[in-house]
């Protein structure tokens, strides 16, 4: 069985989708990592849990095993494997926020938790994007228009 989660429609091929877990996983520890700028810890902490977290999150989301599928398609759709700009434009929201969370100083645990989850539900949102599968999905779509 395949590692990554198919869609299938009639007039489309099947393209590799993120698996819930590994999309999860990452919006959860990227947007702790931007929450972590918010908390009331000393800064070395706070950068360094954001470091970590948001390393963690991309790292998981990039070493999984369904981008062996996703690399297949892409192949097999007659495109070159490579990351382009437009995967790395819907992390400008993030490193804006990155930006500005440490200049207002913010330390209160409530809002760290607020940026935490609003930070995660955006990177939920744009995973598709990062990794390339929505991009896929609009490559296969125009394959099967023509």
């Amino acid at each position: 069985m395949s590692t990554s989660a198919k869609k299938e429609s009639p007039a489309v091929n099947p393209t590799p989708e993120t698996p819930r877990p590994v999309r999860a996983g990452a919006a959860a520890l990227m947007g702790v990592g931007v929450g972590a700028l918010a908390t009331p810890l000393p800064t070395g902490i706070r950068v360094a849990l954001m470091v970590v977290f948001l390393g963690a999150g991309l790292a998981w989301l990039f070493s999984h095993p369904y981008r062996r599928d996703v690399r297949a398609a892409v192949e097999a759709n007659g495109q070159r494997y490579t990351t382009r700009v437009k995967q790395i434009v819907p992390l400008f929201p993030v490193w804006l926020a990155l930006m500005l969370l440490p200049p207002f100083q913010i330390d209160n645990w409530a809002i760290a938790v607020l940026v935490w989850i609003v930070a995660g539900a955006y990177i939920w949102q744009v995973t598709p994007r990062l990794d390339g599968t929505r991009e896929l999905e609009e490559i296969v779509a125009a394959k099967a228009r023509k």
